[in-house]
């Protein structure tokens, strides 16, 4: 059962630079690390005030940011990124995806040479993209990249945040499936079966790496306040389902009764064309690593997961 209580931290007196941070998982952070009595700043392509907390100006595709927001920071956590189903892959929309992620690291590179300005950590998004449609393997931290547009997108990103090793101890956090009442996939997954129907993708069977949101908000803040860490972990539950047992848990823990009905891999390749590796790849991802370090899940029960997130309206 989930616990909402923060333990025994705070975070007054750090101030966290976050790229990225009007998205869902930023959002969500924003509002987590700043109730820990972070001092938050966000970067922004149009500068101002989000939910009041100040976003700087910056323009990752030219590799320009406003430099006072990196003044005093103590830790970076970048997201930013363009969303790998927000559409078709088409060329276009692929190259986007791969030059959003290596040029807002770039963007801050060149930041930092040009400052000179040391922060203590820099926290980056990854994917559990990067092992590919594996089936039923277990996959570490220590597994081999997959193949596959995802896998090699996710191999240049985390390259790219390797960069910041010069400056300061990178962490990545390869991130699944984030459960959010407030975006995301879940609401996509979720709204057939307001209508009573659940769609077996490809038969169902392809194992997906989930995470609540509040999960995922507290991984970051354990990076942070974990100084000797740095590397790869996996930002995702101890229990990945099945896309199949992901309907039977959308019907109990949000309840949405639904009869399932199959949706044909040949189906959806016809209607998403190169997207629908994204619905189709079996990550059966676990979060060895965070664990391993002393990492407590709030979340390890899909049903008790979802149960939250309606109630708390995440």
């Amino acid at each position: 059962m989930g616990n909402s209580n923060r333990k025994n931290m705070d975070l007054k007196g750090k101030t966290i630079l976050i790229a990225g941070g009007t998205g869902l998982i930023g959002n969500h952070l924003s509002d987590y690390l700043g109730g820990l009595d972070a001092d938050i700043r966000l970067l922004s392509r149009k500068r101002g005030e989000y939910n009041g907390i100040k976003a700087f100006g910056w323009s990752p595709s030219e590799h320009k940011m406003d430099m006072e927001a990196l003044e005093g920071v103590d830790y970076i956590i970048n997201l930013a990124g363009a969303g790998v189903a927000d559409g078709r892959w088409t060329t276009k929309r692929k190259k986007l995806i791969v030059d959003s992620r290596i040029d807002s690291a770039a963007t801050f590179e060149k930041a930092l040479e040009a400052r000179g300005e040391r922060p203590k950590a820099y926290i980056a998004a990854s994917a559990v993209g990067i092992y590919g449609d594996r089936g039923d393997e277990v996959l570490t931290e220590e597994s081999a990249p997959g193949s596959g547009f995802l896998a090699e997108t996710t191999l240049k990103w985390e390259a790219a945040s390797d960069r910041m090793k010069k400056f300061m101890p990178v962490k990545k956090l390869r991130i699944g499936l984030v459960l959010s009442t407030k975006g995301g996939a879940l609401p996509s997954m979720a709204g057939p079966q307001r209508t009573g129907i659940g769609a077996l993708l490809g038969g169902g069977r392809q194992f997906y790496p989930w995470v609540h949101i509040r999960d995922i908000a507290r991984m970051f803040q354990f990076l942070i306040e974990k100084d000797d860490l740095e590397g790869v972990f996996n930002g995702v539950g101890p229990g990945p389902v099945r896309q199949s047992d992901m309907v039977d848990a959308i019907r109990k823990g949000m309840k949405r009764p639904a009869i399932k009905l199959p949706a044909p891999s040949f189906v959806l390749k016809t209607m998403l064309g190169e997207m629908a590796e994204v619905v189709l790849s079996s990550n059966r991802v676990v979060p060895e690593r965070l664990e391993k370090e002393g990492f407590e899940f709030q979340f390890s029960d899909i049903v008790e997961a979802l149960r939250d997130l309606v109630e708390n309206k995440y």
